[in-house]
């Protein structure tokens, strides 16, 4: 298995680093998680190599991509996101794509499906973000006092993790999720990648209802993997994505955490795919 690879570039617009894993006829498109890269996904080649090649993509701000601090006040939109990767899908001469989407990369996954529906093939989501809203983080962002605000937190993040740790102490909080939010943000350069991220892709807010009936139009099985002890992205999320078209959308649970990029989620996906 080669974990890391050497590393191709893509511009259009912006520039992506990517991987490819595998050599199988199915072209994927990988999104990884808050805070990782694309090599995550070399865990999947064994698996999944004979049947698809998998265009495992370091997201802006991680790995080898490089960064667009000025995003902060100019983020990147769903139809520049979803312009991108149709021009990479166009490169690879691929009419339609599978998505494969990790925590945050969910997020991008489900925001494709939203904008380009007829290019993509199947989604499979794992542990994904943006199925739960998150109002003060979109009000934040939004503005220039909640920017200025993100900025101060990288410089001097004392009050936010008081607040966190007030959380913690009566109980609104779970420690896993404490242990998580207080991981991601224990250097100076998480919490700029935390700042980097969120102001960037604070447009990138899938909508759930118009997600699903893409893929109900479509025809385009979604399927969703948790951890069923995952405590940042619970199973019960998955609701509410699935209460929108189960005919196309599906969940499952495996045995671990949030941590989720694991052989047995290869094999799990490789029984998925072995249905187109």
């Amino acid at each position: 298995m080669n974990r890391t690879g050497p590393v191709h570039y893509f511009t259009h617009g912006p520039t992506l680093a990517y991987r490819t894993y595998g050599h199988g006829a199915l072209p994927v498109l990988a999104f990884h998680g808050f805070g990782r890269m694309g090599a995550d996904f070399a865990v999947l080649e064994n698996s999944l190599g004979e049947i698809a090649t998998i265009y495992a993509f370091d997201l802006h701000f991680h790995g080898q991509s490089p960064g667009y601090p000025e995003r902060a006040d100019e983020p990147f939109s769903p139809q520049e996101l979803a312009t991108y990767f149709t021009a990479f899908a166009d490169q690879l001469k691929a009419p339609k794509v599978v998505l494969l989407g990790y925590s945050l990369g969910g997020r991008i996954a489900l925001s494709l499906l939203e904008q380009v529906p007829e290019r993509i093939e199947r989604v499979l989501l794992a542990a994904p973000d943006g199925l739960k809203t998150r109002p003060w983080y979109r009000g934040l962002a939004a503005s220039k006092v909640g920017r200025a605000l993100y900025r101060r937190f990288v410089a001097n993040p004392a009050v936010t993790h008081a607040i966190i740790k007030s959380l913690r102490a009566v109980r609104l909080m779970n420690e896993r999720m404490y242990r998580f939010l207080m991981g991601q943000t224990d250097s100076r350069a998480k919490r700029e990648l935390v700042r980097d991220v969120w102001l960037s892709y604070r447009l990138i807010e899938p909508n759930l209802a118009r997600v699903a009936a893409n893929a109900k139009a479509q025809s385009i099985g979604v399927h969703l993997f948790f951890g069923a002890n995952d405590r940042v992205i619970r199973p019960a999320f998955g609701e509410k994505l699935l209460k929108h078209a189960p005919e196309v959308i599906t969940q499952e649970e495996l045995p671990f955490g949030h941590a989720l990029l694991t052989e047995e989620l290869g094999l799990a996906i490789a029984t998925r795919l072995a249905e187109l």
